[in-house]
């Protein structure tokens, strides 16, 4: 491995979805296979593998979205993780990443926040004497993992690792919702997270309690943003993809985000199921419509997520993350006494990888930012603002960004190398190009791996969406007949 990396970070893996890129998807893009294997997952891992030969390998940080239990089922993501678990060979001779395993969930298995922060918490309180008040269960984790008083462990993790390789005795700790580094000299920090809270729309319980008590939009806590929107993320966004039937139209709904044919014939093939029911009458048709107007707002509104913007950030996503780091971020800073010069920002999330220097994100110093990107193809056509890095961090918080993968980029998929805009000529940087370089056959197969998957993924999504749309339109004959098997129409 290059001298002195320390954390390699990833994000936006969303292993299980059948938008991934590293799920082993069937061909007819309808089911995972796990008999199969993604052709970019081993590729990716070996790539890796180039940048760690010589040293200990690096700490794993993964940003959240490792797992897609919003998108997929719990099994499906599972097995992808065993195949995960296998390529990067933890706690072997040449492994990619050392055995230990930091995790900061996402909005897409947030649900793995709750199970282990409710298992940690009751671990904690078995062992203390009845005299003794309970403690507070804690929403939040501190920035630095050695100063919370217990550490959340994710025993699930651990197991599916263990399962899946016997050498792979990882430990595998979570922090929620960020995870700070400090450099040696304290002059230099880095936080990590997942990043959802920078839209509006996972932050809505708090918005209703400030409208409902007229609180002033005093900047809250980590805790207190977490305390008040958790169980909000795991109703919807974390715990679908195992509610059966109604995951399976759920994650139907969210595709069809990217057809306004097939939003169409959705929203209308529930209204008429509605308005057509036995006996529904005059009620019925009322119902129908109101909820036709209901969904397309909703639907509307869910197009507008950040995901679905061009460019880096859109003007409202910019907005959400200046608040989120001049409010929840500087203020737990402040609580646990960090007090850096130069901060950097590192987050997932949206799928649109970008790295800038901007100090009105209320950050001390530069305020660097910097965006992961995501493995996932969840659009018809190619968005060229979309795509995966790879983040190198080394012992002096140095930072190399490796872009990996970028949609559209065509055959090849140039690997790219680049540092902080105003600390671009650092170390790390030339150190990782080098490396990179000295392998560039590996590289050369993870380009060509991922420029096929892609184009897989995005016709196996085009086709799903053709198939949803004939499958929700009324057949001729039939008219006003809803022909979809959605649990909701069921329902």
């Amino acid at each position: 491995m290059v001298a002195g990396i320390r954390w390699m970070c990833v994000s936006d893996l969303h292993l299980g979805a059948l938008n991934s890129l590293l799920t082993p998807v069937a061909a007819d893009g309808e089911r995972v296979d796990p008999a199969q294997v993604s052709p970019v997952l081993p590729a990716l891992c070996e790539a890796l593998r180039t940048l760690c030969l010589g040293a200990d390998p690096p700490e794993l940080i993964v940003l959240g979205d490792m797992f897609d239990l919003a998108l997929g089922t719990a099994f499906d993501a599972g097995e992808t993780f065993a195949q995960f678990v296998t390529a990067l060979r933890p706690g072997s001779g040449d492994a990619v990443i050392a055995p230990r395993i930091r995790f900061v969930p996402g909005n897409h298995d947030h649900h793995l926040w709750t199970r282990a922060r409710g298992a940690s918490y009751m671990e904690h309180i078995s062992g203390l004497p009845v005299t003794e008040p309970l403690p507070y269960e804690a929403h939040s984790t501190r920035l630095a993992p050695d100063e919370d008083r217990y550490p959340v462990r994710d025993a699930l993790i651990e197991l599916l690792a263990l399962r899946a390789d016997p050498l792979a005795r990882i430990v595998v700790e979570q922090s929620y919702p960020n995870l700070g580094i400090m450099g040696p000299m304290g002059q230099r920090a880095i936080v990590l997270s997942h990043g959802h809270f920078i839209e509006p729309l996972y932050r809505a319980m708090s918005t209703l309690e400030d409208f409902r008590q007229g609180r002033q939009p005093d900047p809250l806590s980590s805790e207190d943003l977490e305390a008040e929107n958790g169980a909000w993320i795991d109703f919807f966004w974390s715990s679908m993809g195992d509610s059966g039937g109604v995951g399976r139209w759920a994650r139907k709904l969210y595709e069809s985000l990217q057809s306004n044919e097939a939003v169409d014939a959705e929203i209308d093939a529930i209204r008429r199921a509605f308005s057509q029911r036995p006996r529904s009458g005059v009620r019925g048709r009322i119902e129908g419509l109101l909820l036709d107007g209901g969904l397309t707002t909703v639907t509307k509104r869910s197009m507008r997520r950040e995901r679905f913007q061009s460019g880096s950030l859109s003007e409202s996503g910019r907005s959400g993350l200046i608040s989120y780091l001049s409010g929840p971020v500087a203020r737990q800073m402040r609580d646990e006494h960090w007090a850096p010069k130069e901060v950097a920002f590192i987050f997932g999330h949206t799928h649109k990888p970008f790295i800038e220097v901007d100090a009105s994100k209320g950050l001390p110093g530069p305020g660097t930012v910097i965006n992961t990107g995501g493995w996932v193809v969840d659009a018809i056509e190619p968005e060229e603002h979309k795509g995966a890095s790879v983040i190198l961090i080394d012992t002096d918080l140095n930072i190399a960004i490796v872009r990996c993968f970028g949609q559209g980029a065509g055959a090849g998929h140039q690997v790219s190398v680049e540092g902080p805009p105003d600390d671009a000529e650092n170390a790390l940087v030339k150190q990782v190009s080098d490396r990179i370089i000295a392998a560039e056959g590996v590289w050369r197969t993870l380009a060509e791996a991922t420029t096929a998957t892609e184009k897989a993924r995005r016709d196996q999504l085009r086709a799903r969406l053709a198939a949803q749309t004939d499958e929700l339109v009324p057949s001729a004959g039939r008219r006003g007949t809803a022909t979809s098997s959605s649990p909701l129409i069921e329902a």
